[in-house]
C-alpha cells in the first residue's frame, strides 16, 4: 500500500511544480512584455529622469536670462544716475559761475547798498525840485494870498538829508566823518578799514544788529567777537548824538584836542588811549603781559620773528587746543626742537598753557610760545 502511495507521487507530483514555473513565467511575461532593464533603471524611469533633467536645465536657462536682464537694467539705472549726478554737478559750477558773490552776507550788503542808493537818488531829486520852486517864490511875496502856496512848495525843504545805513556809503556824504578811534579799541587801521567800507560815522556803528557785527568781522582784519568784547556799539551809542554832521568835532574830540581843566591843571591835555596795531610788535607785547606782566619784549619780538610768515594767516596764528593735530605740531615744532623738551615734558607743557588760555576763545600763537617756554624755564634762550 505504501509502495503504491510512493509510486503514484512519483509519477505525479512534477506536475504541480511544473504548472506553477509555467504559471510564473506567464505572469512575468504578461508585466514585464515590450520593457527592457539597464542597471538599476528600467528604460521608461531613466527617460521620465531624462525628461525632468531637461526640464530643471530649461527653468535654469530661463532664470539665467532673468538675472542678465536684471543686471542689464541695473547697470543702465547706474549709468542715468551718474548722469543725473554730473548734470547736478555741472549745474552748480554754472550757478556757482554765475552769482560768485550770492552768499547772504554779500546779497544783505548789496541789498543795504541799494536802499541807500535809492534814498540817495530821492533826496537828490527832491534837491532838484527845490531850487525852481526857490526862484519862483521870490516876486510872489508881496500877495498875501499866495503865501501859503509858498509854504506848500517850501515843505520838502524840511526833509532832512537821508542818514546812512548801517553800511557802505560812498563817502561822508552827511558831513565830516567822525573820529572812530574815539571808541576804544579802534586804531588807525581799523578805522581806516572801516572807511574803506563806507562806514564813517558813529550812528553806523550804533545801529548794528547782530547780522552787521558778524558781517563786518568777515570783511576786517579782526578777531571774531572783538566788536563785542570791547563793546564798540554800545560806545557808539553814547557819541552817535555829537554834531558832526555840519564839520563839528564831537565833545569828546574836542575835549582831548583843547584840554581839560580838571583836577590835572588848566590847559594839560588828557592822555589819549591808543590801541597797536595789530600785527606789530607792541601789539603781541601787550597780549603776552595779560599773563605775565614781566614779560621781556626782546623774547617777544624773537618769537614773533621766528614764526614769521605763519603769523600773515589768522588761522596759523592761533593756537587750537582742541585740534590734537595742532597740539602735536606745538609739541614737536616747538617744546621738543626749540626748548630741547621730551615729548612727554612738552605735551604737559601744552596741556598746561592751554588750560591757562582756556578763557580766550581764540589763542594768539606768540603768546601761547612765550608761556611755553616761561614754562619750560628757557626764556634766557630768547634774549
Amino acid at each position: 500500500m505504501v509502495s503504491n502511495i510512493l509510486a503514484y507521487l512519483g509519477c505525479f507530483a512534477w506536475w504541480p511544480l511544473l504548472l506553477a514555473a509555467l504559471l510564473g513565467l506567464l505572469l512575468g511575461w504578461l508585466l514585464f512584455r515590450g520593457k527592457s532593464q539597464k542597471g538599476d533603471l528600467s528604460v521608461e524611469g531613466e527617460g521620465a529622469l531624462r525628461a525632468e533633467n531637461n526640464d530643471l536645465r530649461a527653468r535654469i536657462r530661463d532664470l539665467e536670462g532673468g538675472v542678465k536682464t536684471r543686471d542689464t537694467e541695473i547697470s543702465g539705472m547706474k549709468t542715468k544716475l551718474a548722469a543725473a549726478a554730473a548734470a547736478g554737478a555741472a549745474a552748480t559750477a554754472v550757478a556757482t559761475k554765475a552769482a560768485p558773490d550770492g552768499d547772504d552776507d554779500a546779497t544783505y550788503a548789496l541789498e543795504w547798498r541799494n536802499r541807500y542808493l535809492a534814498a540817495r537818488v530821492k533826496y537828490l531829486e527832491g534837491r532838484v525840485s527845490d531850487k525852481p520852486a526857490k526862484k519862483k517864490a521870490a516876486p510872489k511875496k508881496k500877495a498875501v494870498a499866495k503865501k501859503p502856496a509858498v509854504k506848500k512848495k517850501a515843505a520838502p525843504k524840511k526833509k532832512a538829508a537821508p542818514k546812512p545805513k548801517v553800511l557802505y556809503t560812498d563817502g561822508p556824504t552827511d558831513g565830516a566823518p567822525d573820529d572812530l578811534k574815539l571808541i576804544k579799541g579802534i586804531g588807525p587801521k581799523f578805522e581806516k578799514d572801516l572807511n574803506s567800507k563806507g562806514i564813517y560815522y558813529f550812528r553806523q556803528i550804533a545801529a548794528w544788529k547782530a547780522k552787521d557785527v558778524t558781517m563786518v568781522e568777515g570783511v576786517i582784519d579782526s578777531f571774531p567777537g572783538r566788536i563785542g568784547r570791547d563793546e564798540w556799539i554800545k560806545q557808539a551809542k553814547g557819541m552817535k548824538s555829537a554834531p558832526a554832521a555840519k564839520g563839528k568835532t564831537t565833545a569828546k574830540a574836542s575835549k582831548a584836542k583843547a584840554g581839560s581843566t580838571s583836577k590835572r591843571g588848566p590847559g594839560r591835555p588828557r592822555k589819549a588811549s591808543t590801541t597797536p596795531e595789530k600785527g606789530t610788535t607792541e601789539w603781541y607785547f601787550e597780549n603776552v603781559k595779560r599773563y605775565h606782566a614781566t614779560a621781556d619784549k626782546a623774547v617777544v619780538k624773537k618769537i614773533q620773528n621766528y614764526l614769521g610768515i605763519a603769523l600773515r594767516n589768522r588761522d596759523t596764528s592761533l593756537v587750537a587746543c582742541s585740534d590734537s593735530k595742532e597740539v602735536d605740531t606745538v609739541v614737536n615744532n616747538w617744546c621738543a626742537k626749540k626748548l630741547d623738551q621730551s615729548k612727554d615734558a612738552g605735551a604737559a607743557n601744552v596741556a598746561s598753557v592751554c588750560d591757562e588760555m582756556k578763557k580766550d576763545r581764540f589763542k594768539d600763537r606768540v603768546t601761547f610760545y612765550y608761556l611755553c617756554a616761561k614754562n619750560a624755564r628757557k626764556l634766557s634762550a630768547f634774549k
